[in-house]
């Protein structure tokens, strides 16, 4: 089989899903994190991408040839990788006869082929759809888990204009959150903080770190005291009870153990690392 070179300049969308780490018994089944990114690439190793209205730009320079760019921690929650269009498309991936054959499919408007590898140290095999005539691979998942990585929108350009990768002189996102976090941080001198009253252990000093005061939006830093087997970090996030759930932030970790309840007035989620809240403090809590 002929030896494909690396792929030329490509746009297209990147989306992950990564199961989260398990809260314990007695809980539902853990809310996975999703990630969907929009990319620009251009070889060698030029990113941009772009989630929420913010935008980021960055060069990446990789080392030696890895089997498709896709690499799970080992020793700890293997879903725990920083999601990147980087690990589908990887510059210089190498000949595709390193990989089995597989069966012929198509991905959207795509020719490619199914193959399967061993997969990480949770769950079992790895199937990967890797592109016929690019080196990349436009869906990864393993069976049995909520784990996957895909490309959508996949365009192929011939080239990118410069400006696309220049880095953004001044963001308008990072002054609008400062600005919320200023607001938020005076409103809180003078009126009290929702501190749990029932938090299973003992707490330092709670601080506000971000929030909206004219809709009540809040996410609070709990800075509770470590303790062997207990918390290493706590966040409390308060919403009015039309917003989208708090999915930003630490909860954007699929190592965050995450916990969420609804009350007539707000809806809350509870973010904590170390170890999750037992069904039984949760219920003290809530």
């Amino acid at each position: 089989m002929a030896t494909v070179g690396p792929p030329t300049c490509l746009t297209g969308r990147y989306r992950a899903v990564r199961p989260r780490a398990d809260h314990g018994p007695g809980h539902p089944p853990a809310e996975p994190v999703e990630t969907v990114l929009d990319f620009a690439f251009r070889p060698p190793s030029h990113w941009r991408t772009e989630s929420a209205g913010r935008v980021s730009v960055s060069e990446v320079n990789f080392g030696a040839w890895q089997p498709l760019g896709l690499s799970f921690p080992s020793g700890e929650l293997p879903w725990a990788f920083s999601p990147s269009p980087a690990r589908l498309i990887v510059p210089e991936l190498g000949p595709t006869d390193l990989l089995p054959t597989g069966e012929a499919t198509r991905w959207e408007q795509r020719s490619a082929r199914r193959v399967e590898l061993p997969g990480p140290s949770i769950g079992g095999a790895l199937r990967l759809v890797v592109d016929s005539q690019l080196p990349i691979v436009l869906c990864a998942d393993v069976p049995g888990t909520e784990y996957r990585e895909e490309l959508t929108g996949l365009l192929v350009h011939t080239a990118l204009p410069e400006s696309l990768f220049a880095l953004p002189v001044d963001d308008p996102a990072d002054h609008g959150e400062l600005r919320c976090y200023e607001r938020t941080r005076a409103h809180y001198l003078s009126s009290p903080l929702p501190i749990p009253a029932a938090w299973p252990g003992a707490l330092n000093r709670p601080s506000p770190i971000d929030g909206d005061p004219e809709t009540g939006y809040l996410v609070l830093d709990l800075d509770p005291v470590p303790v062997p087997d207990g918390f290493t970090g706590a966040q409390l996030i308060r919403q009015p009870l039309t917003d989208p759930p708090y999915r930003t932030g630490w909860a954007s970790d699929p190592r965050t153990y995450l916990h969420r309840w609804r009350d007539a007035s707000w809806q809350w989620t509870v973010l904590v690392t170390g170890r999750p809240l037992t069904p039984a403090e949760l219920g003290r809590l809530a």
